[in-house]
């Protein structure tokens, strides 16, 4: 096989990795709370829980989204008593999105439902090795989707073999 076939047969697997990532994705949105936020609101809140309140800005960065995107987003949140906006003390142009307790315990009760099927899921389908290589594969995703140089999270040999 020469370097034009390997290639080929590279992007041939990825293609179905999409595929099967899009199959999860489904599948998991499928059991989530009866709440009716949206996949795009959900990880604002997520974003939110883990760095504490942000600017719109910093939000729309996290998101990879426009301004304007990220401003319904923080909207429809704060009209359903998620969030809370007030302007930002150390700059009074920026505003601040905060979690509300009703934003908290949404997303909590959320990820415990998520978390809870998916490990029922692991437990029952998976080997021992496999639950391994998803929790790498889980890293390794989260480095490329946060566009970090590899170098500094890669994941070695000698810590797979250790894993």
């Amino acid at each position: 096989m020469n370097d034009g076939e390997g290639r080929s047969k590279v992007r041939d697997e990825i293609d179905v990795l999409w595929d099967d990532l899009g199959a999860f994705v489904r599948r998991l949105r499928t059991k989530r709370n009866d709440h009716k936020l949206t996949p795009s609101q959900i990880q604002a809140l997520g974003h939110l829980d883990r760095q504490g309140p942000s600017t719109a800005k910093e939000l729309a960065k996290f998101e990879r989204v426009t301004p304007q995107s990220i401003a319904k987003t923080v909207a429809a949140l704060e009209e359903q008593g998620m969030v809370t906006r007030r302007a930002d003390p150390s700059d009074g142009r920026a505003v601040l999105v905060t979690m509300t307790e009703l934003g908290t315990s949404t997303l909590h009760e959320d990820r415990t439902k998520r978390t809870e099927w998916l490990a029922e899921v692991i437990e029952a389908e998976c080997t021992d090795a496999e639950r391994d290589l998803l929790l790498i594969a889980g890293r390794i995703l989260r480095r490329l989707g946060q566009g970090e140089s590899p170098a500094s999270t890669s994941i070695s040999e000698e810590s797979l073999m250790n894993s």
